[in-house]
């Protein structure tokens, strides 16, 4: 078991993000080693008191549980500022590396296809 893993199942943690939820209507978990099994587990555990849930993996390092249309709106916008820094980065790559270049605009697209997903979700 990893140590992200012992900390998930604190109610410590739990509670932080049922806290964030209530407040913010979405709960960031920013940590690499978090997997879609772990988030099915949380989602599991908060379902209970949320009457729909949304885990949305923005990249390895930032990931998100969404619980109603304000967290859908902030995610939303925290996925468009994501976006921008990667156009940023892929522009200044252009010259210099056609295949980091192409990646990033994968990426980027990635990000834009997740954005209306995310406009399209119904809660509750």
């Amino acid at each position: 078991m990893t140590q992200f893993q012992k900390l998930q199942q604190t109610p410590e943690w739990i509670e932080r993000l049922r806290s964030d939820l209530r407040s913010q209507g979405y709960a960031s978990v920013l940590d690499t080693g978090f997997s879609d099994g772990e988030a099915d587990s949380v989602i599991g555990q908060l379902l209970p008191e949320f009457k729909y849930l949304l885990y949305v993996e923005a990249d390895q390092r930032k990931k998100y549980f969404i619980a109603d249309y304000a967290g859908r709106n902030t995610v939303i916008k925290l996925l468009d500022r994501l976006r921008d820094h990667k156009k940023t980065t892929r522009m200044q790559l252009q010259a210099q590396d056609r295949l980091s270049f192409a990646r990033y605009s994968e990426e980027i697209d990635r990000l834009h296809q997740l954005e209306k997903m995310l406009l399209q979700e119904r809660f509750g």
